[in-house]
């Protein structure tokens, strides 16, 4: 960018994760190879919820100055900071130089609380938290440089009614084949519980009973997040479902025969159900199970509706036991949580307008959830 060598955003311990509450301090980093005349250096934090809209580009705006004001349908918070020249305002008198030479701007804010967990959705929108230094200057396109945190919303399943409770249902239908009908095909499914974190495991058992003359070829079982918008013009909509696990597979069925299933969903990091504090953006989770028929029948299904959380169970796992006193029966220890990407996420630079005036903190973000590993501890 000509006269600045780097422009960037960094955090106090390459810290990039935080919860409600905290406080995000790091340094807005400046190699300035050159005098820059400027009104002055300012960082903005700017957390907020996009919700897609018709035509209009998706990043753009979030990324480009300031965001549309009809793009932009709630505001968590939005505060820039002044930490070098004059006020944000202050059109009074000369305007500065920014002299060539190495520069590192110390900065802090403190995040408030009910703040909605970060979410990166490909067809609905998003909640974005930035972090982003601005050299102002006058009759110019400012410069600029842009980093997005993860904030997250700790979702206890001990404060969730359902979470302990399994989730079942069941779903019939029969088949048709020119002028014959077949005796009825049943589908039921449940749970080992509601509510799950990730990295945890749902256990999905059931029974498919095929009283037709077609075999079922197999059974499915995946995640599939559930995401409801208030779009623009602000009306409620509804989005295609994302699938968000591997599909796990199971026996099928003979005609005239009946068959139990038991499948293993690993979850995957992502955001929280509900997206408290968010209120143009809704996410729930289902297990979709499936019997899937041989020809051109359509499949018969049934939703499990879950909890995703940040928290766990209590009553599932022990603390810190002592082993020497621990029964053969005892809870199995809790991994400690680690923050793991989720696989929805952002190229940014591809989506900066005026990318000349724009040096990268960050080339590609995607939001970090608590994660659960249980590869070095076994789950029952």
């Amino acid at each position: 960018m000509g006269k600045l060598k780097s422009f960037v955003v960094t955090f106090d311990n390459n810290k990039d994760v935080y919860q409600a509450g905290e406080i995000v301090s790091g340094k807005l980093i400046a190699d300035v190879t050159e005098g820059i005349k400027a009104r002055g250096v300012r960082v903005r934090f700017h957390g907020f919820a996009w919700i897609h809209s018709g035509d209009h580009p998706q990043y753009e705006h979030a990324m480009h100055a300031e965001p549309l004001s009809f793009a932009v349908p709630e505001t968590y918070f939005d505060e820039t900071i002044t930490v070098w020249g004059k006020e944000l305002g202050d059109r009074d008198g000369e305007n500065p130089t920014l002299p060539a030479g190495y520069y590192e701007f110390p900065f802090r804010h403190q995040l408030g609380t009910g703040l909605p967990s970060s979410f990166e959705g490909s067809r609905v929108g998003y909640v974005r938290y930035s972090v982003k230094g601005i050299i102002d200057r006058p009759w110019k396109l400012d410069l600029t440089t842009y980093y997005i945190i993860t904030v997250l919303d700790m979702l206890d399943l001990n404060q969730e009614p359902r979470a302990t409770m399994p989730s079942g249902s069941q779903n019939s239908k029969t088949l048709c084949c020119l002028c014959c009908t077949s005796g009825p095909i049943e589908l039921q499914a449940q749970t080992d519980r509601g509510g799950y974190c990730p990295g945890e495991r749902i256990v999905v058992k059931g029974s498919v009973e095929n009283n037709s003359n077609t075999r079922i070829t197999k059974t499915t079982a995946k995640i599939v997040q559930m995401v409801t918008s208030t779009g623009f013009p602000p009306t409620d909509g509804s989005v295609p479902s994302d699938t968000l696990s591997s599909t796990v597979e199971g026996p099928g069925c003979s005609a005239r025969l009946s068959e139990n299933i038991e499948l293993v969903l690993p979850i995957p990091a992502l955001p929280p159900s509900g997206l408290r504090y968010c209120n143009v953006i809704d996410i729930k989770y289902v297990v979709l199970v499936t019997a899937h028929f041989q020809g051109p029948h359509r499949n018969l299904e049934v939703e499990l509706p879950i909890i995703i959380g940040s928290v766990p169970l209590k009553t599932l796992y022990s603390g810190h036991p002592n082993p020497a006193y621990a029964p053969a029966t005892a809870p199995p220890l809790l991994p400690p949580p680690t923050y793991v990407e989720a696989e929805a996420g952002v190229d940014i630079v591809d989506n900066i307008v005026n990318r000349d005036k724009y040096t990268p903190s960050q080339l590609y973000y995607a939001p970090k959830y608590m994660y659960y590993d249980w590869s070095q501890h076994p789950q029952q």
